[in-house]
């Protein structure tokens, strides 16, 4: 299915009119028209604003996808989300300071034990068992 066939058949699935929709995305019947007919292409704001709409993902409306799950993620998903960038950022934490040279690495660790004492004082460390480390090192 393509998009101007998916566009048509979630309008019809939300009983809209192509003027009830054209009005929701701020844009001419005519357009929302065009889209159907296959004679335009809806930018990507429009697309995002038709995923939450419709709430189908922006590769099923472009019938890219048959996947009609919600593009909402789950808690658990966006609590992995949450840890890969937590992980990226720590990874590149990590890289810059092992390129630093000695006096650099000495600056750094001085601030960190400093920092490490005061939370340790203030007792506002966050858990070691939240965090699983593994480190490898290329010789």
């Amino acid at each position: 299915m393509n998009l101007s066939e998916r566009l048509k058949e979630l309008r019809k699935e939300r009983h809209m009119t192509q003027a009830t929709l054209a009005s929701a995305l701020g844009v001419a019947k005519g357009t929302v028209a065009m889209w159907e007919m296959g004679k335009r292409r809806p930018g990507f704001e429009n697309l995002e604003q038709m995923s939450v709409i419709f709430d189908r993902t922006v590769s099923y409306i472009l019938g890219e996808s048959d996947d009609t799950r919600s593009p909402e993620l789950s808690e658990e998903e966006m609590l992995q989300m949450g840890a890969w960038a937590v992980e990226e950022d720590f990874m590149e934490v990590m890289m810059k300071y092992l390129r630093l040279d000695q006096r650099g690495k000495m600056a750094v660790e001085a601030l960190i034990n400093s920092e490490f004492n005061l939370c340790k004082t203030e007792n506002t460390l966050q858990p070691r068992e939240n965090f699983l480390l593994s480190v490898r090192v290329k010789v």
